[in-house]
């Protein structure tokens, strides 16, 4: 979930339609970054799985989601690890919790927009 006073005190000195191109960026790109991590756990690639979730963490990051940071995090740590106990499990739970994250993400992006379309 998005820690929605962090998130805003975050982006607080950008305008509006920043943050929505930040949004807009991550809804873009978070299912392609989530299947690439899929394939390396499935190729046991672990410095691609590195690599990936780091960059992933990076995303997810900007939004002040704790539980899926955490989550990309420990990918992170296992691919440079090489773990594979767990690998599976918390990639499922990654991607429950980026669901949520998106759903969120659009919540607040329709809420940024409807607020311009007011003072228009």
């Amino acid at each position: 979930m998005i820690d929605l006073e962090n998130f805003n005190e975050n982006f607080k000195y950008y305008g509006n339609d920043v943050v929505v191109q930040i949004i807009d960026m991550f809804v873009e790109d978070h299912q392609e970054d989530l299947k690439m991590i899929g394939q390396n756990i499935s190729n046991k690639d672990f410095l691609s799985l590195r690599f990936n979730a780091h960059h992933l963490k990076g995303s997810i990051a900007n939004f002040m989601d704790a539980e899926a940071t955490e989550l990309t995090r420990k990918l992170e740590e296992m691919g440079e690890n090489k773990t594979e106990e767990g690998l599976a499990e918390t990639y499922a739970e990654l991607q429950v919790t980026a669901q949520v994250l998106l759903k969120e993400l659009l919540y607040h992006r329709e809420k940024i927009t409807s607020r311009q379309k007011c003072f228009s």
